[in-house]
């Protein structure tokens, strides 16, 4: 009998009255879409304070909610091109650029057969892609979060995959993202270095460990803009490691978490105090406000150095605009 992976999340509470599909799909990054939550409470996978329910059930603050994600142990199938659109910045015969949405998986995985990044590119390209560690990563190079937004490179020839995969690891690329925070930050610019690690409370989660612990993760820090007296500001984040959610723990951990970011964010009290900016913000921050706006690299075939920015999507230009409006 395969061993059940269960995880407890206590509602917090910004999230009273919300759908209980809706919640775990905001707050468990491997749940892929608000369907296959459903899929999973309707499998008796989840419940609430010991009790199973359906996926319209609201969900009050407080209360333990329990998931059962063994079904990331399952082994994925070889990924299907699907038609899926893409946004496509860039594209010759070694390499794909494009701008990934929010909410798509970049590659298949337990759990995830379809829908994903890997699944479009296949279909678009109509052809085998080069991998590392096996077919369920056809192509892919770098990831970004299901939630963060922004430009990402695939590789379609292996001379790219090999050069691009080399550059990444080395840390010689250019990574650039945007992220709108809470609070003021507490200098114009500087650099966070931590040691980074899986939470040893909240499996879901990485934290910032002791020195020593984990892999260090290093990240510079600019601030772009200050929202008036709201409290909240837009930064420009640079990597020099690439760490699983790396940003945004290391914002939490300065004190200016991301936007929307259930997971690591805490929300200010003084926020929840302003109902009305409280809702507004809430309405207009559907996940994590975290984008790649930035990508430079060495090109694997002809040597030039590659440039390319992702425009920002409508929902964190939506909330830009909102900050905008209100710090007026």
């Amino acid at each position: 009998m395969q061993e059940k992976t269960l995880v407890a999340i206590e509602v917090p509470d910004e999230f009273d009255n919300q759908r209980l599909d809706i919640f775990i799909t905001r707050m468990i990054d491997v749940i892929p879409s608000r369907s296959f939550a459903t899929k999973l409470i309707d499998s008796k996978k989840v419940k609430i304070d010991k009790k199973f329910t359906k996926a319209s059930y609201k969900v009050k603050k407080s209360q333990i909610i329990e998931v059962d994600l063994s079904f990331q142990n399952e082994l994925s199938e070889e990924p299907i091109g699907e038609e899926i659109p893409l946004n496509i910045l860039y594209e010759d015969a070694d390499l794909l650029v494009i701008n990934k949405s929010a909410g798509m998986v970049v590659h298949p995985g337990a759990g995830v057969h379809s829908g994903t990044l890997v699944n479009a590119v296949l279909a678009y390209t109509g052809m085998t892609l080069p991998s590392l560690g096996g077919p369920i990563r056809a192509g892919i190079v770098h990831r970004l979060d299901r939630d963060t937004s922004g430009v990402m490179v695939v590789a379609k020839s292996q001379l790219a995959l090999t050069h691009l995969s080399k550059q990444f690891a080395e840390h010689s690329q250019i990574r650039i993202y945007h992220a709108i925070v809470y609070g003021k930050l507490p200098s114009s610019e500087g650099e966070i270095v931590t040691w980074h690690g899986r939470d040893l409370k909240n499996r879901l989660k990485y934290s910032v460990q002791a020195e020593g612990v984990g892999k260090k993760a290093i990240l510079k820090y600019k601030l772009l803009k200050e929202f008036g007296n709201l409290d909240f500001s837009l930064v420009s984040c640079s990597l020099y490691t690439g760490r699983t959610h790396q940003i945004r723990v290391q914002m939490a951990y300065l004190g200016n978490g991301i936007v929307g970011d259930s997971l690591y964010s805490k929300i200010p009290d003084k926020l929840k105090n302003k109902k009305e900016l409280f809702a507004q913000v809430t309405k207009n921050s559907p996940r994590q406000m975290l984008h790649a706006l930035h990508l430079e690299f060495v090109h694997p075939r002809h040597g030039k150095q590659m440039k390319f920015i992702a425009p920002y999507p409508a929902d964190f230009q939506n909330l830009y605009n909102l900050l905008q409006i209100k710090s007026n």
